[in-house]
This record gives structure tokens, sequence and C-alpha cells, in this order.
């Protein structure tokens, strides 16, 4: 029977996730749900953590807990100084925050800040362990991590290091377009549609910019061009299309994207498909629980 060495939380906005691993980083149990950080009040971490993980903690009182994600962001459990790129694991590892109150049981992931094109500057939590664990497990030390997401992250990655990022949040103007705004209320639920999703991707390659072709979202549905059930692909495309032309300066520094998500129909890796480039797709946590391995051999032997 497999020893469980190790509780990774991966702890986001809008999501809360555990899993109880063992030696070779597999997963034993898992707990999922919506206990976000902003989900949960002020001062209410340690409890909510207590009712996600308490009855592991119980049955394994002295393995470790490892963190990622906002939960060490300044709205978080506890803040963890960022570490400045360019950086590799092994920074971030010594880098890690205890828990004030855990007795060092618990630590929390640092996260990464870069300097983007024009001085702004660029953060990620929780992105970067999963690009720990795909370094260490599949071996990928050079290429641009496709990270899709609410916020999604293109990371440029060499020799094992992260040097620069960019964010683009693709998935919550989907998400606000859909359901604030007069894009949406053409719209009906339907199955995923490849032609109105490249339809998409061929308006936002087109001359005029994303804020002229967002109105062609609510054209196509007014004039019958498109049916209700395909607005959303097609809103979709043209968000995602827009993501990856911005991408565009990452993505010529390396022969290719690495997209981290194997299974499932997601939608960038959709239009990545398009680039007509060579890609490594890697699951997501495969990725994140041998980063959380790692953490842990630091953080116990």
């Amino acid at each position: 029977m497999t020893v469980p060495r190790c509780i990774a939380v991966d702890w986001g906005t809008s999501s809360l996730r555990a899993m109880l691993l063992g030696d070779g980083g597999e997963v034993l149990e898992r707990i999922a749900g919506p206990k976000g950080i902003l989900a949960v009040p002020e001062g209410g971490f340690a409890a909510e953590f207590e009712a996600t993980c308490g009855k592991w903690r119980t049955a394994h009182p002295d393995i470790p807990v490892l963190m990622s994600g906002m939960i060490g962001s300044r709205q978080g459990w506890v803040e963890t100084p960022s570490v400045i790129a360019p950086c590799g694991f092994g920074d971030l590892i010594r880098r890690m925050t205890e828990v004030p109150g855990s007795d060092g049981a618990i630590r929390v992931m640092p996260g990464v800040e870069a300097v983007g094109p024009g001085g702004t500057p660029e953060i990620m939590r929780g992105e970067e362990t999963q690009i720990g664990g795909i370094v260490a497990r599949h071996g990928v030390r050079d290429g641009v991590f496709c990270i899709p997401g609410t916020h999604s992250k293109w990371v440029q990655v060499e020799s094992g290091r992260i040097l620069s990022f960019a964010t683009f949040m693709t998935g919550e103007c989907f998400a606000v377009l859909k359901t604030h705004s007069i894009l949406g209320r053409l719209m009906a639920d339907g199955t995923d549609d490849d032609g109105a999703f490249r339809k998409g991707l061929e308006r936002a390659a087109a001359p005029g910019g994303l804020l002229h072709h967002l109105f062609a979202v609510r054209t196509m549905g007014l004039f019958d061009r498109l049916p209700p059930s395909e607005l959303a692909d097609y809103l979709s495309g043209q968000l995602i299309g827009s993501e990856i032309e911005g991408a565009r300066p990452l993505r010529l520094r390396r022969r290719g994207p690495v997209d981290r998500r194997r299974r499932g129909r997601c939608p960038l890796q959709r239009g990545v498909r398009g680039l007509r480039r060579r890609r490594h797709p890697v699951g997501r946590r495969r990725g994140r629980h041998r980063g959380a391995l790692g953490r842990r051999w630091r953080v116990t032997h």
C-alpha cells in the first residue's frame, strides 16, 4: 500500500483543490470545491483548510502541507514575497513561506514577478509550480509554456528557468462579455462548434483590432449569419486569436509553444493548433503534482 507523503493544495481565486500524494507523486485522494480565496471570509482560511484537509491531517499528522496559487497573494492566507525572474524552481523552493502557527508544517510557494513590455509588472501565482513539475517530470527545459486559464500565461523557459512571461485576461473577458454585455443577449447554449470558433480566429487576424471585431459577435447573430448556439464559440475564437497574436513576441523566440493541456477540449489548444508549430501537450495535474512532490523532498529531507 502506498504511504501518503504530502498534502498538495492548489488554492486559487475561484476554487480550492487538495490532493493527498504518495512517494511518486501519484494522487491517492483528491478533494475539490468552489471555495477559492474570494469565497473565504477574512480570517477564515485556517477553518476552511481544516474543513477540507482535516481528515488527512488527523490520519497523517507528520506529513507536510505544500500550497501554491493565490493563497499566497495579498488577499490570501499569508502573503509570500515573489521571486524576480529569471529564476529556477530551486529559487522558488528556498523562498517558501511558513503559515504562522503551523510549526513549519504548512508552507506556501512564492509567486514570480517579471517586467513586461513598456516596464509594466507581471506576476504569476501557481503556474510556476506547474512549470516546475513539467520540467522535472517530462524534461521539457526550453520553450514557451502556454497555460490556459481565467488569466492565461505565456511563459518563456530556458534551461529550466523562467525568463519572462505575459498574462492575458482571456477567460475573464469571455465570462464578462458573455454574462454582462449586450454580446451575450443573443447567445444560447450549445455544443462546441469548431466552425464558429475558427471563424472567430480568422476575424481576430483581420485588420481593425479586437474592439472593432467584437461587435461582429452581435451582428452575426442579428443578421442570422450564425445561430445563437454558435455565438459563444465565435466570441471565444476572437478572444483566443487576439491572445495568440499578442503572444507572438514570446513565440518567435522559440521553435514552438508548449501547451500544457492534453485532455479535453481546451479552446486555447484549439487555437494554438492553427500556429502549425511544434507543440508538447502536457497534463496540467501531473505537472502540479510533480512540482509539489519536488518541494516535499526539499522540505522534509
